[in-house]
């Protein structure tokens, strides 16, 4: 299969797209809001699935549930992955659906030391929770950016591809970049002048990191001409499977 740019049809992205095995369209549009809403909440001490832990200071998951967490998210895409190893695009877009998990991986362990700080707490935590909560800071940070960069290509390979064909949803895609482009100079801007709450900061960063994944939501359902985006076939049990490790990721049994 000729996977060239002028090559490419509808016909055949929709080929293409028959391997996917992730969330998409108003599935993955949903699991995307939940992540952000989830995200957002631990800055007022709210976490959306752990009730318990309402107006305590936030702390990450464990070792355990993150292990466990991590497993349910990335067993689903690699399975599509492999499954779409023909297909560079798809297993691209694949890739960058996972920015979510390891934004939260980053923030989890800013949060939980910052919650602390806050509390001036850190001079009573062990050091073994001190060093998990740096260490999930690090592996967040350094794996969010090939991760979104991996999407941002994939996102920008499917809309170039379905040019021909779907202008009108292709030209609403290209819009996602000047979004991209003004978060970008607004986080710039206020980041130089110290105006505005860290969580504000942490807000335009996940859009902006993550925008991507909606965009490859659209183009999906679009070329797959399924708006639900519930995958077929094996790929229903990956998506599922793929959903509960991302609301997995705001359990605390903390």
């Amino acid at each position: 299969m000729d996977n060239g740019f002028n090559n490419l049809d509808e016909p055949t992205l929709a080929e293409q797209a028959s391997c996917y095995g992730l969330p998409y369209g108003i599935f993955g549009i949903v699991c995307w809001t939940f992540s952000f809403s989830s995200i957002f909440l631990t800055y007022i001490n709210c976490p959306m699935f752990s009730p318990h832990r309402w107006g305590n200071r936030y702390e990450a998951q464990g070792p355990w549930m993150t292990f466990i967490t991590a497993c349910f998210i990335l067993g689903p895409a690699i399975f599509t992955c492999i499954n779409c190893k023909a297909e560079w695009m798809m297993t691209l877009v694949a890739i960058g659906q996972l920015t979510p998990w390891s934004f939260k991986i980053m923030n989890d362990g800013d949060r939980s030391y910052m919650a602390a700080d806050e509390e001036k707490q850190i001079n009573y935590i062990k050091d073994e929770v001190l060093n998990r909560w740096n260490a999930y800071s690090k592996v967040g940070k350094f794996m969010t950016i090939p991760l979104s960069l991996a999407g941002w290509i994939g996102m920008t390979a499917l809309s170039i591809s379905l040019m021909r064909t779907e202008e009108a949803v292709s030209s609403w895609i290209w819009s996602l970049y000047l979004v991209a482009a003004i978060l970008i100079i607004l986080f710039i801007y206020l980041n130089s002048r110290k105006i505005g709450k860290r969580s504000f900061y942490y807000a335009i960063m996940f859009i902006l990191t993550t925008l991507h994944v909606i965009g490859s939501h659209i183009i999906l359902a679009r070329i797959s001409n399924n708006l639900s985006g519930v995958a077929p076939n094996a790929g229903l049990a990956s998506s599922i499977i793929f959903f509960i490790g991302k609301r997995l990721l705001f359990l605390n049994f903390h």
